[in-house]
């Protein structure tokens, strides 16, 4: 990845994604120093989970590359992720020769004029406005963030570029529902981000606005937790991120009495990854009877 807000798109690709395939991040290219972004394989069986990622989901309907830009990338870029591209059909094909070619997504904040032009890519038929498609025997296409209509469909994506793009994306995120499936997969990588950015300090004029922005949904989700009380609040976001809660966690959350571990968790079980919410809970001392 090429900077901080780089990093971001991949986390929520990957949050929203491995529910449904295959998801490699920093996709190592054989033969080559390189790494794509992301690398993405369906899981038929799980094909019906697709429609909750809006455009997301309708680029993931085949294997893919995904190189994400939160600003524009040139056409030297664009040149490099088309090589790692190929280079990952390549050994996907060596693996499958069934299985249906992969595609490259790139995504980019601002309009790549001279990788349009490069790729002589034209409006995708069926698409929404901001999708362009390359040559056909390549099977790539751009997708120019700063273009794609402000709608609920489009929110997750337009979460993964930079700047204006960014900032009005999280405005939409701010208005969905509370349950929506949005949430649950972008709330944990964008409490994430900020708080390694509060922790590093912001480097960029983009990340001090990213504070400000996100200072809501961070204000959202703690009162989130005492509208629904926080332990049922706990255990109803990690079955919205990771499926139900095994007996044994659901009992130490329900059994917790002190209301300061209860918030930790809260934010645990909203940033952290499965692995780490059940270390915390599986650690932790019971709660003092009430």
């Amino acid at each position: 990845m090429r900077n901080r807000f780089d990093r971001l798109a991949k986390d929520i690709a990957q949050e929203g994604l491995t529910p449904i395939g295959k998801v490699v991040t920093n996709a190592e290219v054989v033969g080559d120093a390189q790494h794509a972004d992301v690398w993405y394989e369906p899981d038929p069986a799980r094909a019906s989970g697709r429609e909750r990622l809006g455009l997301l989901g309708r680029l993931a309907a085949t294997a893919c590359t995904i190189e994400a830009y939160s600003d524009t990338p040139s056409a030297d870029e664009a040149r490099a992720c088309v090589e790692k591209h190929l280079a990952l059909w390549r050994s996907s094909s060596a693996r499958n020769r069934e299985a249906e070619p992969p595609f490259l997504w790139v995504l980019s904040t601002g309009r790549p004029t001279a990788v349009l032009d490069g790729l002589r890519a034209e409006p995708m038929a069926g698409w929404p406005a901001g999708v362009y498609e390359g040559p056909s025997l390549l099977r790539a296409a751009v997708v120019v963030l700063g273009e794609l209509p402000r709608v609920r469909s489009t929110v997750l994506i337009r979460l993964m570029g930079g700047g204006r793009v960014l900032r009005e994306a999280i405005e939409d995120f701010r208005q969905l529902p509370k349950d929506a499936p949005e949430r649950a997969i972008a709330l944990g990588p964008l409490l994430r981000f900020r708080a390694e950015v509060e922790q590093r300090g912001p480097a960029t004029p983009e990340e001090e606005e990213f504070v400000m922005t996100t200072e809501e949904l961070v204000e959202q989700f703690i009162e989130q937790g005492r509208t629904q009380g926080i332990a049922q609040g706990a255990i109803a976001l990690y079955e919205a991120r990771f499926g139900p809660m095994p007996p044994r966690l659901r009992s130490a959350v329900e059994a917790m009495r002190d209301l300061p571990t209860l918030r930790t968790w809260l934010v645990l079980v909203g940033t952290g990854t499965r692995e780490e919410v059940h270390d915390a809970l599986s650690a932790a001392p019971p709660g003092p009877s009430s």
